[in-house]
């Protein structure tokens, strides 16, 4: 997310755009990329602090989980930035993890 806002606001100084200001073209897709990972990695990783401190998932499981979620986030980034098909895979691999980081945290919270 740092390397995303940090592209944003090299951007806007680049293109001497304000947040007030109308956007170019230019800034539609890093604002995007940007708005769409602040949206997505708080709840990943909320998901992943819950299954862990849970004691729901050992670590080797943990990490799975929180490699798919960053691939997937990596993915949808690049896929926006290059108006790419990967960005649907990346999405893709984002809802997947995040259901079964969901399913997996509510089973072990109900049935264990």
């Amino acid at each position: 997310m740092t390397v995303l806002g940090i592209n944003v606001s090299r951007l806007r100084g680049v293109h001497k755009v304000f947040v007030r200001d109308l956007q170019p073209a230019q800034l539609l897709h890093p604002v995007r990329a940007h708005g769409n990972a602040a949206e997505w990695v708080p709840l990943g990783l909320l998901l992943l602090l819950i299954l862990e401190l849970s004691h729901a998932a050992g670590s080797v499981v943990l990490h799975v989980f929180g490699g798919f979620f960053f691939l997937g986030r990596l993915l949808h980034a690049y896929g926006v930035y290059a108006k790419s098909p990967l960005s649907i895979a990346g999405a893709a691999i984002n809802y997947l993890t995040m259901l079964i980081m969901s399913g997996w945290a509510l089973w072990f919270h109900f049935v264990q």
